[in-house]
């Protein structure tokens, strides 16, 4: 498939000397569901940032729909990379909801007609638009998430990147949002998140790719998550069903399961 974004040897440092991502290479292909997976530190926001123009490459190369990120098409970039911070009182700033997810499309020169069908559209889809006349800082964070969401959607964008999506969010609110991210990308949107959380990205994501300490270790199938190895190596933990398997390897033929589904055909054959 065609690549949505390439990052080649890209190192960033921070103006402290912190040395956030090391030679990091990395390829997210169009339509696809990706998972940036790794501990505190190991650099996945980092990476993010870049995606959109809010770190701009220090060194090495970012290439976006084709086109290489520079500080001369950085505004191009944003209206093409939506970019969903973890924390949503982070990007929820205007007095209600609806000024809030009109933000980007009036930036980009919308008004009436067009601006009230794009604002509309995009909290209907986030199952928000009855609330476009709240006070944003009255609503529950999982709200609050989807309303910093239908921001995104409101500018159209081509990807969507999300940071740590599921902080904070009960379970509920958990299932809420990737029943939201899967819609969206039936529709052709190509969503990239970053986690730590093996169990949601065994179970959701077409690829990972695994940063330690600033440097990708490694990227693959979901499957990668039942190496033990390259697992403490990250500093992550083996999903809960991998865990559960492990120890019985004659069970786990043609291989060891990595999600609820894959553990479930494996108990009815035993059955």
């Amino acid at each position: 498939m065609e690549p949505a974004i390439e990052v080649t040897k890209l190192s960033f440092s921070y103006k402290d000397g912190t040395r956030a991502l090391d030679r990091c290479s990395v390829t997210v292909e169009r339509g696809t569901k990706v998972a940036i997976l790794g501990p505190n530190g190991s650099g996945k926001s980092t990476l993010l940032l870049h995606f959109n123009g809010i770190h701009l490459v220090q060194q090495g190369t970012v290439r976006v729909l084709g086109k290489t990120v520079n500080q001369h098409n950085e505004q191009w970039l944003r209206s093409k990379v939506g970019l969903v911070f973890q924390d949503p009182d982070d990007q929820i700033f205007s007095g209600t909801v609806w000024e809030d997810v009109a933000f980007g499309p009036v930036n980009q020169g919308l008004r009436g007609e067009e601006l009230e069908a794009k604002v509309r559209q995009a909290l209907r889809f986030v199952n928000m638009e009855q609330y476009g006349h709240k006070v944003p800082y009255h609503l529950s964070y999982g709200q609050k998430k989807r309303v910093a969401i239908a921001g995104v959607l409101a500018m159209d964008p081509d990807i969507i990147v999300l940071d740590e999506p599921v902080a904070f969010l009960d379970p509920a609110g958990k299932r809420a949002l990737f029943e939201l991210l899967n819609r969206l990308n039936r529709q052709g949107k190509t969503i990239v998140t970053a986690t730590h959380d093996v169990d949601l990205a065994a179970r959701w994501a077409d690829k990972v790719i695994i940063l330690c300490r600033g440097r990708v270790l490694t990227q693959g199938e979901p499957a990668l998550l039942t190496d033990k190895t390259i697992v403490q190596e990250a500093e992550l933990e083996l999903p809960t069903v991998t865990e559960i398997f492990a120890p019985f390897p004659d069970l786990c033929q043609p291989k060891t399961p990595v999600t609820v589904e894959e553990a479930r055909s494996i108990i009815k054959q035993l059955l």
